[in-house]
Parts: C-alpha cells; structure tokens; sequence
C-alpha cells in the first residue's frame, strides 16, 4: 500500500522527469502580451486541476496508526504538494494548460479576415455539383447550411471535397460503410461540418489542413452534399 512518502517521492519524480522546460510552441496571436495573458490564465488553471488531482491522490492513502500526524504536518504536506504542482505545470504539465491556451486564441484571440472559400466544392469544368441553396446574406443566423447538388446531365465519376479554408481537424467520426463526419476548426474563426458520403482521406483528428486539401471524394451516387458553416 503507498505512503505518504512514497507519494511524495513519486511527486517529486513526476514533476522532475517532466517533458522538459515549458516552452510553448505552435500558434500564436501574433501579440506577445496576449499570448503571455491567455499562457498566464492557461498555466492557472491547469495548476488548479494539478492540485485537485493531488488532493485526491492523498486521500486515498490510508493514515498509519502508530505515528498520529498533527496538524503542522498537514499544512506541510499541503505546501509541498503545491510546490510540486509549481514545478509540474513549469515543466509542462500534462498538456492541459495548451488545450485551453488553443481554446482561448480560438475563441478570444484576434481573427483574420474571411475570405471566399476554396471549397468544399471546387467550381470548374469538371465539377459534377452545382450550388443549389447558399448563405442567406439577410439572415441574423450565425449557422447556416449550405447545399450542393450534382447535376442532372454529369457522369458517374467521384467528387472531390477540400478544404474550404486552412484550420483544424477537430471531429472524425466513421457514421457507418463509406459515411464520415468531419468538423474543422478553421484559422479565420469560422467552423465547418461535412457529412461524406464516399470515401474520406486518412485524416487524423488534430491535423492541421490547407486551403484546398483534400478530404475526400463523394461516391457517384451522392445526389446531395450539405456543408454547414458556422462562427
């Protein structure tokens, strides 16, 4: 069974063989006293969850009962768990302080301009699929749908589907044979979803994609294809 030494050697190791200094790499906001607020409230946060977790984790190791342990050790153990907290999240931590940095630049960080899309449907001579229903310029709606249609008069030949800005996978999920939804986080803050009827790429959810990459191609049968576009 553990001791409460043992858990603190094991704190100590864990926050010692840690993934190396906190250096954060990746995308920014291209503010560097913004990034330092949304890494300072990340790393707060992430810290906090470290700390619970701690508590937790000394809960579940019995008290022995030959030696009582006062109270001045309690507050002991309590200072030295938060300082392996300390050192824990500035080695890294668990990675949990970069998801909600991600989430923040999302969502509060400065947005680029939106641009007219380069999908997910490419328009050209060889396009099997017309707009049939598009973004209502009038409507307060800040999710709309949009509907593509294959044409009347085209041949049974697969559909390519891209990328209709650069951004983030975020969502892959196999909905049954030759039928996958995909969710993309995009740079510009907008947020894309396709179901794909045919046969998608080998995507990996957290994968970064260009404007115009490939997705996939819808199956010949596909008489629809519906892309709902988002803030």
């Amino acid at each position: 069974m553990p001791t409460h030494n043992s858990l603190s050697k094991q704190g100590l190791s864990i926050a010692n063989e840690s993934s190396g200094p906190n250096e954060k790499v990746g995308k920014t906001s291209g503010n560097p006293e913004l990034d330092a607020k949304f890494r300072e409230v990340s790393s707060m946060y992430e810290k906090q969850f470290l700390r619970e977790m701690m508590k937790s984790m000394r809960s579940t190791v019995n008290e022995s009962g030959l030696v009582k342990v006062n109270q001045g050790e309690r507050i002991f153990r309590e200072q030295l768990d938060n300082e392996y907290v300390e050192k824990w999240g500035d080695k890294g931590g668990i990675g949990l302080s970069d998801m909600i940095y991600e989430q923040l630049l999302f969502h509060y960080g400065p947005k680029l301009p939106i641009q007219k899309p380069n999908g997910p449907v490419q328009f050209n001579e060889k396009s099997n699929f017309t707009l049939n229903r598009g973004i209502n310029p009038q409507s307060s709606e800040a999710n709309q749908t949009i509907e593509f249609a294959r044409k009347a008069n085209s041949g049974l030949s697969p559909e390519k589907i891209v990328a209709p800005w650069s951004g983030l996978l975020k969502q892959k999920l196999d909905l049954g044979p030759n039928e996958t939804f995909l969710e993309m986080w995009h740079d510009n803050g907008m947020k894309s979803r396709f179901v794909l009827k045919g046969t998608a790429e080998q995507l990996k959810i957290g994968q970064n994609l260009q404007e115009g990459e490939s997705l996939g191609y819808l199956s010949p049968e596909t008489k629809n294809f519906f892309w709902n576009v988002s803030m």
